[in-house]
């Protein structure tokens, strides 16, 4: 099962589909529940795109509803223990560190589960962060999960980290932003380091009108620098792709 997961995972196309992969491969490890929660693109400033987290899990959806009512999560113990760490750690010997209360793991244990083991995906792949908890079966104590671990921990790190790498080649949902021909224009050649009045050399109109036309762009991007509308235009595939053939292809004075 566990090779067949992993040639699963490298073909299908859809977060849905690796979700069902992955937790059906969890299931055949040896553990019933599963999380998953991993964020990317976190190089590019915040100001510009935010790529939204993508969280997928079994867990019962009376304990998902609840810990809702938590609030932000972002604070917790068991998430700094993934953004600082690699590797693994049972939720026990997490919480049995000096000052350490995870009030998600603690509502997790009021619902049976838990004994669960945290994966810290950090440095799997560039720019993002990433998590998988896996329990062996609900009301399972720390010793089912000591021996889950020792007999399958090793398949089941692989496995979620195929699926992590998996998820980040897959083409991102970017934000539907619409830009006028020109104001394309002027961004490619602003990206390609030109000026305002070289800009409006090459474009044959004048600097007020590249003036405008970044102000415009910047606005439907939503960001406040034309630096920023450069970046985003670029993230969200929106500027001009060069010529080559002809001479006013970006890149040529």
């Amino acid at each position: 099962m566990f090779p067949y997961a992993i040639e699963r995972l490298l073909v299908v196309e859809t977060v849905p589909e690796i979700r069902e992969v992955f937790l059906e491969g969890a299931a055949q490890l040896g553990f019933d529940f599963a999380l998953y929660a991993a964020q990317f693109m976190l190089s590019v400033p915040s100001s510009v795109l935010r790529d939204k987290p993508i969280v997928f899990t079994n867990f019962p959806l009376q304990l998902m509803a609840a810990a809702q009512m938590l609030g932000r999560l972002d604070s917790d113990p068991w998430i700094q223990w993934v953004l600082d760490n690699d590797g693994e750690i049972a939720a026990d010997d997490l919480q049995a560190l000096p000052g350490v209360v995870s009030p998600s793991l603690q509502l997790a244990a009021r619902h049976g589960l838990g004994q669960c083991q945290i994966v810290s995906l950090r440095d799997k792949v560039l720019d993002s962060v990433g998590a998988v908890l896996v329990v062996p079966e609900q009301g399972a104590d720390a010793a089912t999960l000591a021996r889950r671990w020792r007999q399958s921990g090793r398949e089941l790190r692989v496995l979620a980290w195929v699926m992590h790498m998996r998820i980040a080649t897959m083409n991102r949902a970017l934000p539907v932003t619409t830009l006028t021909p020109r104001q394309r224009e002027v961004l490619t050649w602003r990206s390609a380091g030109k000026t305002v009045g070289e800009v409006a050399t090459i474009l044959g109109i004048t600097p007020a009108t590249v003036e405008k036309h970044t102000r415009l762009a910047r606005e439907a991007l939503g960001v406040a620098t034309t630096s920023q509308a450069v970046l985003k235009a670029h993230v969200c595939r929106l500027l001009v792709p060069p010529d080559p053939s002809g001479p006013r292809g970006p890149g040529l004075s």
